[in-house]
C-alpha cells in the first residue's frame, strides 16, 4: 500500500558554528483509503512533535551554556567534569528532564571568584515563567479543574495537570502582580493636570464554611485618566494588602502624583469613600452616582402612577402630585435645596393624612421610599452635581465602569451562578490575576515569577 512519510527534523547551530540534525518526530500517513481524519497534523502529532522539539531545544541550551561555565573565569583553563546530576523543569510544552554537568575546582588552585554561571541563570526554577503566567490566567478565568482539563486538551505533557498545582501558582503570580504594583515608583501623566476618575463599587461573595460571616465585601472598580489606558483593582477584607493600597497603587500607575485633583465616583456609600480618601491621604471630590439616585425617583414614580387613580387623592395630596413629576428635573439640574425642599413638603403632606396614609398600602409605601429619599439626599447634599451640564460636556455621571469592572472581576468568575465559596486571600490572588489580565499586565512579562 502506498505511504506517505514526513520526517521533522531540527538543526542546532551552536555559539561555535557547528551545525547537528536531529529528527524529533515521523509522520505516516495513507494515501489509499485515506480519509478526511487523517488529514493534515493531528492534535497528538502536533503535542508530539513540541514536546521532542522542547526536549531537544532545552537540552542544547544547557549544553551550550555548560560550555560556557566550564571555562575558569580566572585562568581561562578548563576545569573536569565531577559528575551529572538531572534536573527537571516544567514547562509549557512539557516537562524537560535535563542531563546538567557539574565541575571540578579549577587545577591552578585558585579560589573561584563569586559568580553566578550561565546555567544557574538558566535553570532558576521549577517552572518556566510562560507556565505559570498560562496557569493563572486560566485560573482566573475558569475554575481550576476545568483550567487543568483545557492544558491537558491542547497543551503537551507527560502526565495530566493538577488543579492544586494551578492554584499554588495562581497565587504565586498574584503575589509577584502585587509586588511589582507596590514597589512601581510614581508614573508622570501625560494629560498634565488634569483630574483623575477613580470609579469604585463594592460587592458580595459567598465565604468558605467557618467564616466570620455567610459573605464578605469585595471593593473593586477602575481608575481612569485622560491619555492612559483604564487601570482595575480590587482588594478583599483581611488581606495583607489593604483595599486602599490596591486603589493607591492603580491611581499611581494612572499617573497620579500628592495634589492631584481626583474625582470619586460611587453609589453614596461611606465606606467605598473612605478607602479613596486613604489612598490619596487628601480630600477628594465626591460624585454621587446618577443611577443610584435615579432608580429611587424611579420607584416613587411609579409608587405614585399607582395611585392616580384613586378619587379626590389629588385634592388631598395636592403637593404630592406637584412634585412628584418635577423632583427628577430639579435633581438633574443640581438643585439640591429645591429637590430637599419639595421633599420635605411631601412628607409633611403625607403627615397630615395618616389615616388615609394606614389605610393604602401602596401610599404607605409611597412615604417609606419618600422618606428614605430625603434621608439619601441629605446624606449626599454635597455629592450631587448639576449632571445635565456634566453629561452635555462628555463628562462622567454614573459610577457605571465600576459596575462593569464587578462583571467582570467578581461576578464572571465568583458570582451569580457560580457555586465556589472563598476565603479572602484566595479571592484576593484571583482578583489580582483578573485585574492583569483585563488590562493587559499579565502579558508583559515583567514579573520575575521563575524565582
Amino acid at each position: 500500500m502506498s505511504q506517505l512519510k514526513m520526517n521533522v527534523v531540527v538543526e542546532l547551530v551552536g555559539t561555535d558554528g557547528v551545525r547537528q540534525r536531529r529528527e524529533i518526530a515521523v509522520v505516516e500517513r495513507m494515501v489509499e483509503g485515506a480519509r478526511f481524519d487523517d488529514f493534515g497534523l493531528s492534535l497528538e502529532d502536533g503535542k508530539v512533535i513540541q514536546r521532542r522539539l522542547q526536549e531537544e531545544l532545552t537540552q542544547f541550551q544547557v549544553d551550550q551554556a555548560s560550555q560556557h561555565d566550564r571555562k575558569c573565569h580566572d585562568c581561562g583553563c578548563l576545569r573536569g567534569v565531577h559528575d551529572y546530576r538531572s534536573r527537571t523543569v516544567h514547562s509549557l510544552f512539557g516537562i524537560c528532564r535535563l542531563r546538567v554537568p557539574r565541575f571540578r575546582g579549577c587545577v591552578s588552585g585558585k579560589p573561584a571568584k563569586a559568580k553566578i554561571g550561565y546555567i544557574e541563570t538558566l535553570l532558576k526554577g521549577r517552572a518556566t515563567p510562560e507556565l505559570e503566567r498560562v496557569q493563572a490566567e486560566l485560573g482566573s478565568r475558569l475554575s481550576f479543574r476545568e483550567a487543568a482539563r483545557v492544558l491537558d486538551l491542547f497543551v503537551p505533557a507527560a502526565r495530566p495537570h493538577n488543579h492544586r498545582t494551578i492554584v499554588n501558582r495562581l497565587a504565586k503570580v498574584a503575589d509577584q502582580i502585587e509586588k511589582w504594583d507596590a514597589a512601581s515608583p510614581y508614573r508622570m501623566s501625560r494629560a498634565g493636570g488634569s483630574s483623575i476618575s477613580v470609579f469604585i463599587d463594592g460587592a458580595y461573595i459567598r465565604a468558605v464554611p467557618g467564616y466570620q460571616s455567610r459573605h464578605f465585601e469585595i471593593a473593586m472598580g477602575r481608575v481612569v485618566s485622560p491619555g492612559r489606558l483604564p487601570r482595575q483593582f480590587a482588594a478583599a477584607p483581611h488581606v495583607a494588602t489593604g483595599k486602599h493600597d490596591a486603589v493607591r497603587a492603580a491611581m499611581r500607575a494612572q499617573g497620579w502624583l500628592p495634589g492631584r485633583d481626583v474625582t470619586v465616583f460611587s453609589d453614596g456609600d461611606v465606606g467605598l469613600q473612605s478607602i479613596v480618601l486613604s489612598a490619596t491621604r487628601e480630600p477628594v471630590t465626591h460624585i454621587l452616582d446618577w443611577f443610584h439616585l435615579s432608580m429611587r425617583l424611579r420607584h416613587i414614580e411609579q409608587t405614585w402612577q399607582g395611585l392616580r387613580h384613586i378619587g379626590d387623592l389629588n385634592i388631598y395630596l395636592r403637593d404630592v402630585a406637584v412634585d412628584v413629576p418635577r423632583l427628577r428635573h430639579l435633581l438633574w439640574s443640581g438643585y439640591v435645596r429645591e429637590a430637599t425642599r419639595a421633599v420635605k413638603n411631601m412628607l409633611y403632606q403625607l403627615e397630615q393624612h395618616t389615616t388615609l396614609r394606614e389605610a393604602n398600602q401602596k401610599l404607605k409605601r409611597l412615604s417609606v421610599l419618600i422618606s428614605n429619599l430625603r434621608s439619601y439626599l441629605v446624606q449626599n447634599t454635597t455629592s450631587i452635581v448639576d449632571y445635565c451640564h456634566r453629561y452635555w460636556s462628555g463628562q462622567p455621571i454614573s459610577s457605571s465602569p465600576a459596575e462593569s469592572a464587578a462583571n467582570n472581576l467578581v461576578n464572571a468568575r465568583m458570582n451569580k451562578k457560580r457555586q465556589m465559596r472563598w476565603s479572602p486571600a484566595g479571592a484576593h490572588r484571583v482578583l489580582q490575576v483578573r485585574a492583569a489580565v483585563a488590562d493587559g499586565r499579565l502579558k508583559q512579562a515583567k514579573f520575575a515569577l521563575a524565582a
